[in-house]
């Protein structure tokens, strides 16, 4: 095995563009809390304050005080690690606790919590099938359900993206071949900041008795009456028999979590190995969302705050010619072929503002983009700065607007 020969030469590649500074704004180092404002140093050392776009911290729970002030307390009586993993010795007070506030939040049985969103995905889509079932999933789905049914060797097979129909179509064809079908979509999707059709695939899934599994990663505190999520939103409970999540969004910390009925639980505590075989989040972190259920149930304004700001960067952004439905936090700004994205990015930059630049090979050329972030400590001055940017870069960088029109709608 030539392992230096296989690493080298991209390595030396990356070492080569940071030098450069074609390459600098990946790993810049946030040097405070995550709120609305960020102190950066960038790859050329230097330090300044800058306007932060590319953030999940959505309700700003990563810094808020009644937050901040129970995990320091769950500290102070815990300490920091959890010891070992979950069905072992891991599972203290707090963890059942946060176990049984979920699956209410949730409006399911039961819910078990993992140590990262990416390790819930994993876990439950390589357990839960079985080698005698097929899974449907939208083609724009997270990376970690497709790793988690590779890792499990299941039958699978994408559907257009939120194609209601299609996925109709394919689940027809399918049950006379395999026992049982899942669907699995995403409540909202964390490139496009576009929204699961949960009205009519939900339809869908319950008309063929499919098992529908919604990762409502980006949806939860966001989506849906009082952040309650893509499924509230919808109105789809009755058919999402599976909800997955994560803490790492709208509760500003880190962590992951399924919900379900006790049944399917139980089953994950055995069988899901991302599960069994990792310790468990520490209590610091179960203390992080305990309070963040906390303060989402008794300071709605949080929300309030964060759909105002998301509608009116809504607004701004298709009177350039973008799609956007301020319903989401997540915003896609495709900059279409012969941009030069990275050009673009630094140029954001350089006025203070921090993007998340999505490029080749993370995505084919065509669809290279900005992808903007929101969160409730954003006001609409710093909209106002941010669409002013964007129509000075885009003056600039992109040669047409014609690629604006190739983002889908966002519902």
């Amino acid at each position: 095995m030539d392992l230096p020969g296989r690493t080298s030469e991209f390595s030396g590649r990356i070492r080569d563009e940071r030098t450069d500074g074609v390459d600098g704004l990946h790993f810049r180092s946030i040097e405070s809390g995550t709120g609305r404002e960020v102190r950066v140093r960038d790859h050329l050392g230097t330090s300044r304050r800058m306007l932060m776009f590319g953030s999940n911290n959505y309700l700003g729970l990563a810094t808020h005080p009644r937050v901040i002030q129970a995990v320091q307390d769950a500290v102070g009586r815990y300490g920091v690690g959890a010891g070992g993993p979950p069905i072992l010795n891991g599972h203290g007070p707090l963890y059942r606790q946060l176990e049984e506030r979920l699956a209410a939040h949730e409006g399911k049985e039961a819910a078990l919590v993992f140590s990262s969103g990416y390790s819930a995905n994993v876990g439950l889509m390589s357990a839960l099938p079985g080698p005698r079932d097929i899974v449907f999933y939208d083609d724009e789905i997270h990376a970690s359900t497709l790793d988690g049914l590779k890792m499990g060797r299941i039958e699978a097979r994408p559907f257009p993206h939120n194609d209601a129909a299609r996925l109709d179509a394919l689940i027809t064809a399918a049950k006379e071949t395999f026992q049982d079908v899942f669907v699995a979509v995403e409540g909202v999707y964390s490139m496009s900041g576009t929204v699961a059709r949960l009205d009519r695939i939900g339809e869908v899934t319950l008309r063929h008795g499919a098992t529908l599994v919604v990762d409502e990663a980006h949806g939860t505190g966001v989506t849906g009456p009082g952040g309650a999520g893509t499924i509230a939103m919808f109105d789809a409970g009755d058919a999402a028999t599976v909800v997955m999540g994560t803490f790492s969004k709208s509760f500003g910390v880190s962590g992951g979590f399924v919900a379900a009925d006790a049944d399917v639980v139980d089953y994950l505590r055995y069988f899901a190995r991302s599960y069994v075989f990792s310790t468990a989040p520490s209590t610091a972190i179960c203390a992080a969302v305990l309070a963040g259920l906390d303060v989402i149930e008794d300071e709605p304004e949080i929300h309030a705050r964060l759909m105002d700001v998301c509608g009116y960067l809504a607004e701004g952004l298709r009177a350039r010619g973008f799609e956007a439905s301020g319903v989401t936090a997540v915003f896609s700004l495709p900059v279409g072929p012969g941009t030069d994205v990275r050009a673009a990015a630094h140029d954001f930059n350089r006025r203070g503002l921090f993007l998340n630049h999505v490029e080749a090979p993370a995505v084919p050329t065509s669809q290279q983009r900005f992808r903007v972030s929101l969160t409730a400590d954003h006001t609409r001055d710093d909209i106002d700065r941010l669409l002013e940017a964007v129509d000075e870069v885009w003056a600039v960088h992109v040669p047409s607007r014609a690629g604006t029109a190739a983002v889908k709608s966002a519902v």
